[in-house]
């Protein structure tokens, strides 16, 4: 295992991935992640299309929906404990095969919309365990030093997954091979996960018992656990407020995702489907966020890194609202309908300053969520990784609920750009509570030096 370095060692940021991609183990941690995310979301895409096609109900698409995320939200905090008391290693190497044999179910199961329900139920509440298995393991592998860039690969490996699942190979996969082949495909794919999990060399400190005892006070056990967790957060603010930051921003890209195709033909005038084209840079922005970052926490602490990623995130939205309400005046005014040898159609020059505004939401991004994810890591101790970071995606899946219920009907009723506005004053007002409260501890933290 890797060993932190002592307090009071200068650490000094890669420059670039190169470093860290050299560790066999992460790279084959951050390989298994890639896949996995990207085949359970084109698993969602094609049940969704399925399901749509067998029933054509809203009512049974909300039902599979809800069966992807009840799971996170009723024992996504529990599955930490779990995981803080189990070999992480093991923990993924089994989640991972797990979910092969269960993808492989759903070949026989046809139409059978009831079975696909259980099964979906089954298939979400095994991927509970992975996911804080996996980031409680980043420490174990990289010295402390890499940790911003290593989890600046995952979240930009997260962010495509998303990508990759829903518009790329969910449904090129589907209809070119049909949904019991690409079941099929998509089992295997796990099998390819739980095979370089395998090859990972991954030291961990035995720090609890390998098993709960089932016969006496096993729940009271658990439910201990469970506050033991939640007091770290309590206790220690920067933890909570990292929490909290994470929380936003993963709601936030949720909502994003739901909005963006309305945004891009109600409010540009183009093709829906033209959403993921515009929004692209964002991912470029990742990449270049995460290139900064380490280079800026020389200099300032992470803390201050992830509030001006809140801010950032803030602004943009504002400016995506700004250009959504001027688009048309911008159109007529003739705003930038070239650029250098290259001329652009009328709402060109719109759409090209939408996606620098998405360039700039992916630098943003990457500075709060990086920055918020190292900071929680550094502060947690390991036996307490996995529920610290089941406890913050289950926050994060619940906090998500409510405005993917109901952003959508308000964006039909009131409109895209008030929605926008709306989400940024909710998000401006979020970082303006929090960079209260590290201004508060730091000032409480002087007066007791």
């Amino acid at each position: 295992m890797n060993q932190e370095l002592p307090t009071g060692v200068a650490l000094h940021p890669l420059q670039d991935a190169g470093g860290v991609l050299k560790n066999r183990s992460f790279l084959y941690l951050w390989i298994a992640q890639a896949v996995s995310q990207t085949a359970l979301n084109a698993t969602v895409y094609i049940l969704i299309v399925k399901v749509e096609e067998w029933t054509g109900s809203s009512t049974a698409l909300g039902l599979l929906i809800l069966s992807f995320i009840i799971p996170s939200v009723v024992m996504g905090v529990a599955a930490g404990v779990f995981v803080d008391r189990w070999e992480k290693k093991r923990v993924m190497l089994v989640t991972n095969l797990l979910r092969m044999f269960i993808v492989a179910i759903f070949i026989p199961l046809g139409d059978a919309f009831v079975l696909i329900l259980l099964i979906n139920l089954a298939y979400s509440v095994v991927s509970q365990f992975f996911a804080p298995a996996e980031i409680a393991s980043i420490p174990a592998l990289v010295p402390r030093r890499h940790l911003l860039v290593a989890n600046g690969l995952f979240n930009l490996t997260m962010s495509a997954a998303q990508l990759a699942g829903f518009i790329f190979f969910g449904p090129i996969l589907l209809k070119s091979f049909g949904g019991d082949l690409v079941f099929g495909m998509l089992a295997l794919s796990y099998a390819v996960c739980a095979l370089l999990i395998s090859l990972m060399r991954m030291e961990e400190p035995v720090v609890k018992p390998r098993a709960l005892d089932l016969k006496t006070g096993w729940l009271l056990e658990v439910v201990h656990e469970l506050r033991e967790g939640w007091n770290l957060m309590i206790k220690d603010s920067a933890v909570s407020i990292s929490v909290f930051h994470l929380t936003l921003m993963n709601s936030l890209i949720l909502i994003i995702g739901m909005l963006a195709p309305g945004y891009v033909s109600r409010v540009l005038g183009i093709r829906a489907d033209d959403a993921v084209f515009v929004m692209a840079p964002a991912g470029i922005g990742m990449v270049i966020g995460i290139w900064i970052l380490p280079k800026l926490t020389e200099r300032w602490p992470k803390e201050l890194t992830a509030h001006i990623g809140v801010f950032g995130t803030a602004c943009v939205l504002y400016g995506l609202a700004l250009v959504g309400a001027m688009g048309s005046q911008l159109i007529a005014t003739g705003f930038l309908t070239r650029i250098g040898p290259v001329d652009l159609p009328d709402a060109g020059g719109v759409v090209f300053l939408v996606m620098l505004l998405a360039l700039a939401l992916g630098i943003a991004y990457s500075f709060a969520n990086v920055s918020a994810q190292t900071l929680v890591q550094e502060r947690t101790p390991f036996d307490l990784r996995g529920r610290v970071f089941a406890t913050q995606l289950a926050f994060a899946n619940t906090a998500a609920v409510f405005p993917l219920m109901f952003l959508g009907s308000l964006a039909d009723i009131i409109g895209i750009n008030q929605v926008s506005l709306l989400t940024a004053t909710v998000v401006l007002v979020a970082g303006i509570f929090s960079a209260l409260q590290t201004r508060k501890i730091r000032a409480l933290s002087w007066q007791r030096d």
